[in-house]
């Protein structure tokens, strides 16, 4: 477990209708010394984004989603906190969202993820750092 300086008091949302990818998610992190809030969508995410406390480091989304899906929640981050780094995840590649004109200001991770892939994104995006 990571108790360094770079993970005190970082806080990342976690937003994915599958409950079991919420809880993988939010395990690795906290294992890692992040804090984790969750929604499982995207309108409980800009909830919980708009109504918190903590400032949030970065935002980690599937895109598929009821109600405000990934794609509609990076857009509206976009404007609204345009400084909130958001991590997207998805069952399809890269090159299949690029087609679809969908790219992640910060990064994309392919599902299935391997638990050091997701929490070497968070890090790279909290650091700012170019893919």
């Amino acid at each position: 477990m990571n108790t360094g300086p770079t993970a005190e008091r970082e806080i990342v949302l976690v937003v994915d209708d599958e409950p079991t990818v919420r809880r993988l998610a939010r395990r690795v992190l906290l294992e890692d010394g992040f804090e984790v809030i969750e929604a499982a969508d995207g309108a409980e995410a800009l909830d919980l984004v708009e109504g918190s406390a903590d400032p949030l480091r970065v935002v980690v989304s599937d895109i598929v989603m009821p109600k405000l899906n990934g794609v509609q929640l990076l857009q509206r981050l976009s404007i609204t906190h345009p400084e909130l780094p958001v991590i997207l995840m998805s069952g399809y590649a890269g090159p299949e969202l690029a087609e679809r004109g969908i790219q992640a200001p910060c990064s994309l991770l392919v599902k299935p993820f391997k638990p050091e892939e997701l929490v070497a994104e968070v890090r790279r995006c909290i650091r700012g750092q170019p893919r």
